[in-house]
């Protein structure tokens, strides 16, 4: 038994270092408050003279740029030390973001968001890391709780914040708003680096080669489940985006104002924020894939509760089945962001942290593409069966939160199945 003054003790910490979380917060921030951008969209379609249609080169963008790089930089940060990606992730999100704000000319401003693409690539890959490296070994649910909390926090603040900003500074205020945020982080980081844990970490044998994109790829193909664990991510992402895509035609359509519908976004992300703060006390009664299987169930009975919410009683069964869905949603990223990490050799946390980032964009984009057109057909066949336009949109958006939740109540289905079966 070591001792408690030797390398290998990792005793906790009597206090949770917030100060140290805010820090990478601040910094990991930059992401969801890229939600702001989409209160943008109309502003700059008329500031630059663009079709409709062309505007979504400003997410396709920055989307693939980050979401191709992630792994990589993970992977980089690793090697070269997470908190130094870090500081290099915020340095070029400031001039990303600077560039995006004072962009004249519509290629400008996508060659700002490339650029602030691969500073969020550097910065998120390793911010999961720091917050584990914030905590002893032991505490890794906590940290990863923290951190997801953190996250949902940024997301609820991102339309207040956009709507803010643009009132002083039109749609460059968007971006403008968040480099000082950015700044402070990067200025903060040599602070952190005093407070970061010199832990000595151990690697699961069974994932001794996981250390690299190719090898992470190689150990999906030889072990199922952790393959399954990820595809999951995929699918919950996939079916949860729905709500994001649905709210803004669907309760404006039911007579809702903009502050209404707003607030009614602001409960779900509540809810994910709620979850991932209430993640390490759940785990501590019950196992990773008992807490697995539940948050997917509650995620999935949340969608079905959505979809079966009439358009002349919205309130306030609306605000009660965004609020079910956000807590499980909140609770199920901790738990799966807890199961890769576990799952990945310590030394290669960069890679696991950048993992589920990249199996959440995947989700994401392919709900993007595939969930709208779902709900173009809906309400088209509500329009052919005599609905008015507002109930035709009603009927498309809701219609289309009923196929996520019967698609969120197979992969529950078979993630049951697929236990059962290993425990047989």
């Amino acid at each position: 038994m070591p001792s408690p003054s030797s390398p290998q003790a990792d005793p906790p910490r009597a206090r949770t270092p917030w100060l140290g979380f805010a820090v990478v917060g601040c910094g990991a921030a930059i992401a969801p408050l890229d939600f702001a951008v989409n209160m943008a969209f109309p502003a700059m379609t008329e500031a630059f003279a663009l079709a409709t249609a062309d505007i979504r080169w400003v997410a396709v963008c920055y989307v693939i740029t980050y979401g191709s790089l992630m792994l990589f930089c993970g992977v980089l940060g690793d090697r070269l030390g997470h908190l130094r990606v870090f500081r290099w992730g915020l340095a070029l999100s400031a001039l990303g973001l600077a560039a995006c704000a004072a962009a004249t000319a519509y290629g400008g401003l996508l060659a700002g968001r490339v650029l602030q693409g691969v500073g969020v690539a550097l910065t998120l890959s390793c911010a999961p890391a720091l917050a584990m490296g914030l905590l002893a070994a032991g505490q890794r649910t906590q940290a990863l709780s923290v951190y997801g909390a953190m996250f949902a926090a940024a997301g609820l603040l991102a339309p207040l914040l956009g709507g803010l900003s643009m009132l002083h500074w039109g749609w460059a205020g968007v971006y403008g708003f968040r480099v000082p945020i950015v700044l402070l982080a990067w200025l903060c980081t040599p602070w952190l680096a005093r407070r970061l844990r010199a832990q000595t970490l151990s690697a699961p044998g069974d994932a001794s080669q996981a250390s690299s994109v190719r090898g992470v790829w190689g150990f999906m193909r030889r072990d199922a489940d952790f393959a399954w664990i990820n595809l999951v991510n995929v699918g919950v992402q996939f079916c949860s985006f729905t709500i994001a895509l649905s709210l803004p035609y669907a309760l404006p359509a039911a007579g809702w104002g903009g502050t209404a519908t707003g607030a009614m976004l602001a409960l779900w992300l509540l809810g994910v924020l709620v979850g991932s703060g209430a993640a390490p006390a759940l785990l501590r009664c019950m196992s990773l894939r008992a807490a697995d299987h539940g948050a997917q169930g509650v995620m999935a009975l949340g969608l079905a509760w959505i979809g079966a919410v009439s358009m002349a009683k919205a309130w306030p069964f609306m605000a009660l089945a965004l609020l079910l869905q956000g807590v499980g949603l909140g609770v199920f990223q901790v738990v799966y962001a807890d199961q890769v990490v576990a799952r990945l050799p310590d030394s290669s946390r960069g890679l696991s942290g950048s993992l589920t980032l990249v199996t959440r964009t995947v989700g994401i984009v392919a709900a993007a593409m595939v969930w709208l057109w779902l709900m173009q057909w809906l309400q088209t066949q509500a329009l052919a069966q005599g609905a008015s336009p507002p109930q035709a949109i009603w009927a498309g958006t809701m219609g289309l939160t009923l196929w996520a939740s019967g698609v969120a109540w197979v992969l529950v289905g078979l993630s049951v199945w697929r236990q059962g079966r290993r425990a047989g």
